[in-house]
C-alpha cells in the first residue's frame, strides 16, 4: 500500500569534507528506487508557477550526484541533456496550481505527466541514456513543505532521514 510522505529540501549537505560521510548523507536523504526500470516513476504534488522550480535531484546507487531533473511554467531540463521552453500545455496551469506530477526516467526516455496526461516526452541520446539510466535514488531540492511525494513501497526503500517530517524540517501531519 502506498502513502504520501512530505519532502522538502533533502539534498544532502555537500560542506562535509570527508567523502563517504557526504555519500551516507546523501543515502540518508534519499529515496532508493530503480529509475530505469521502475513501471511508476515518481509521483509528487506541488505547486505550479513562473518562480516555482520543481526539482528532482537524481543520484546513482552509491550516492553520486548524476543531475537534475526541472521543470517550471518556465522550463523543462535535466542537466547536461534538456534545457527547453516548457510546452503550452504547462504554461496554461494557473499559477500557483498545486498539482500531481510524474516523472518516469524508464527506457532511456524521460516522461513528464501532469494529472495523468503526459506532457512532455523525449527519447534520451544515448549518452544521457546511459548516464540516466544509472539513476537509483532521488531526492528534492527547494521544495517546500507543502509539496508530498507518493511512496511505492514495491519498488522504493527510503533513507532513514525521509520520513513524514523531513527529519524534523517539516510539522507532522
Amino acid at each position: 500500500q502506498s502513502n504520501n510522505t512530505q519532502s522538502n529540501n533533502t539534498q544532502s549537505n555537500n560542506t562535509q569534507s570527508d567523502n563517504s560521510k557526504s555519500t551516507d548523507s546523501k543515502r540518508e536523504c534519499s529515496v532508493y528506487q530503480d529509475l530505469s526500470t521502475s513501471p511508476t516513476g515518481i509521483t509528487v504534488t506541488s505547486k505550479v508557477g513562473w518562480r516555482n522550480i520543481n526539482t528532482i535531484v537524481l543520484f546513482d546507487e552509491d550516492g553520486n550526484t548524476l543531475g537534475d531533473f526541472w521543470w517550471s511554467h518556465k522550463g523543462i531540463g535535466l542537466t547536461g541533456c534538456i534545457a527547453c521552453q516548457s510546452p503550452a500545455v504547462i504554461r496554461d496551469i494557473p499559477g500557483g496550481s498545486i498539482v500531481d506530477w510524474n516523472l518516469s526516467l524508464s527506457g532511456g526516455v524521460l516522461k513528464l505527466s501532469i494529472g495523468g496526461d503526459m506532457v512532455y516526452k523525449k527519447k534520451l541520446v544515448p549518452e544521457c541514456a546511459e548516464l540516466y539510466g544509472n539513476a537509483k535514488r532521488f531526492s528534492f531540492y527547494g521544495m517546500s513543505c507543502a509539496n508530498s511525494f507518493l511512496f511505492a513501497p514495491a519498488e522504493m526503500e527510503a533513507g532513514a532521514q525521509i520520513d513524514e517530517t523531513c527529519a524534523g524540517a517539516c510539522p507532522a501531519a
